[in-house]
């Protein structure tokens, strides 16, 4: 197996972080790439809660992604394992898992028969979803338009992204930057230009 971040081999040895390490179980193969810990899932339903849980996700051949989750870190592994060998047993006697995309925009899908997620799968042109600019079929980028539609755009018409520093970074997620110059402002200066538009 190999860590996730470092590219590592770390053998059958999984770091679960702050809860130490823990010994694979199960007979995983080598090019399985693994990230563990504990960590906060968000709810998208309001009804269901945020919550906080042990984790595995793995990245084996045959599968793109699997999360299990669970008290221990046996548990975790042992939901990734079943989600595992469903997804290496679901093609017997099909060529390939049935995929659809179940909202994806970027080309990922489900297999409808075991629940295998996967990247790459589905081209801009299956999903209906053309470049503004040119026409072409992408997954690339999309925004929403101001009639709240998607508004999908190729890599060759989406601005390239400029690498921020920490310190911009932190300044747009606090609200404290003028988007339009990328820099931060001090508040008394923004407080001195509200005036300056009142009393105009």
């Amino acid at each position: 197996m190999k860590a996730i971040i470092s590219g590592k081999d770390i053998g059958t040895t999984i770091s679960f972080r702050s809860l130490g390490s823990y010994e694979a179980k199960h007979p995983w193969p080598e090019e399985t790439v693994v990230s563990a810990g504990r960590g906060v899932v968000f709810s998208r339903n309001p009804e269901k809660p945020n919550y906080t849980t042990l984790f595995m996700e793995v990245y084996p051949p045959g599968a793109a992604f699997i999360r299990g989750e669970g008290e221990t870190p046996e548990a975790c592994e042992e939901s990734c394992w079943q989600q595992y060998q469903r997804a290496i047993h679901c093609v017997d006697g099909r060529t390939s898992h049935e995929w659809e995309p179940r909202g994806y925009m970027n080309g990922a899908g489900f297999c409808k028969h075991c629940n295998t997620f996967g990247t790459r799968i589905f081209t801009g042109e299956q999903l209906g979803q053309f470049c503004h600019d040119c026409g072409v079929g992408t997954t690339h980028n999309w925004e929403t338009g101001p009639d709240g539609s998607s508004v999908f755009l190729c890599a060759a018409h989406t601005a390239p992204m400029t690498a921020l520093s920490p310190e911009e970074l932190l300044a747009q997620l606090t609200g404290k930057q003028d988007p339009a110059r990328g820099v931060c402002e001090d508040e008394a200066a923004q407080e001195g230009a509200r005036h300056e538009d009142h009393d105009q």
